[in-house]
């Protein structure tokens, strides 16, 4: 199952890592009413523009000790289980093949049970992706796992092979990439796969949260990784090189033992992103209202209706529109 970090005591127990510290804050004092952050917020639009040591440096005493906490992996992660030499498909190309579509986004009832501190940049500023380093572990059980232990730490939602299961609010932060990156990201873990197939649905389901999760803050895909941490999805090895207050490298070796890593993650990130964005802007109803930015000719293109079929309907002379304007498309 999923193991946790928090602070510097560590208690072993059984095959689980769970810490504990003077901290520790019980279930009745975690209530709903937890809203406050511990210090000021600064704009979301200021924070988007900052760089990582920048916004580390905003963060407080209090903000760093009330959210140290980390979603604590195996001691042997960067040791593989299986062979990282053995030849894969190309996993993008293989969901492309087999027109892997991903699962319905579902919420877990638990979910409002959860701590509630605002993000320090008012709402979060990009995604960082984890995995779980259990092989042994199904996603129920580490979803399970995780709402009993979640004084230690906890993700906004998890995603497997055949599911997608949302298990924090999003408008508040979570506890699973420590105390620099916590008050800034959504946070999504990875449950591990037996199989190729498996890992393929499991990655695609990710990358899809991911783009839905950048597109509800009106947040474009931008790697992180390779751009010094800036950027608005970010693998947890690239929070610990560049955030620090943690040292986890996933995702990257357990995307590796399958050919994989965070270039074509972001790739298939880019894809959903775009595929969201497209039929966000498809329009299918009998009319349509003229927004910003409308003009005669993407209005066809979006409709699927002839520019002089729509000047025909609507009895224009010429190809001037104004906002607000409602033009017929049948």
């Amino acid at each position: 199952m999923m193991k946790y970090k928090f602070g510097t005591a560590l208690i072993l127990s059984s095959s689980l890592l769970l810490s504990q510290s003077s901290f520790y804050v019980n279930a009745e004092e975690k209530s709903n009413e937890q809203t406050e952050n511990t210090s000021k917020s600064i704009s979301f639009e200021q924070a988007q523009k900052m760089k990582p040591k920048e916004l580390t440096n905003l963060l407080t005493d209090e903000d760093l000790k009330l959210h140290n906490k980390v979603a604590e992996h195996q001691s042997t992660e960067l040791e593989t289980n299986r062979n990282t030499n053995e030849a894969y498909q190309n996993v993008n190309g293989y969901i492309d093949q087999n027109n892997i579509k991903p699962s319905a986004i579902t919420q877990d009832t638990r979910m409002n049970s959860l701590p509630k501190y605002d993000y320090k940049s008012d709402k979060f500023i990009g995604v960082v992706i984890h995995e779980t380093a259990n092989p042994n572990s199904t996603i129920d059980e580490e979803i399970n796992y995780m709402y009993n232990n979640y004084e230690s730490a906890f993700v906004h939602a998890y995603a497997g092979s055949s599911k997608i299961v949302q298990t924090a609010s999003s408008d508040y932060l979570a506890w699973g990439a420590g105390a620099k990156a916590n008050p800034y990201f959504y946070q999504i873990e990875l449950a591990q796969s037996s199989t190729f197939d498996q890992f393929a649905k499991s990655v695609n389901n990710q990358a899809y949260l991911t783009a839905k999760m950048l597109d509800q803050n009106g947040l474009k895909p931008s790697l992180a990784d390779h751009n010094g941490g800036t950027g608005t999805v970010i693998s947890h090895n690239a929070i610990s090189q560049y955030y620090g207050g943690t040292d986890h490298t996933d995702p990257i070796n357990y995307f590796s033992q399958w050919g994989y890593d965070m270039d074509q993650f972001y790739s298939l990130v880019q894809k959903h992103y775009n595929q969201l964005n497209e039929a966000s802007d498809t329009i299918t109803g009998d009319t349509h209202t003229v927004a910003s930015g409308d003009t005669l000719y993407n209005i066809s293109q979006r409709s699927g209706v002839s520019v002089d079929n729509i000047k025909e309907l609507n009895d224009l002379s010429s190809n001037d529109l104004t906002v607000g304007q409602v033009l017929k498309l049948k």
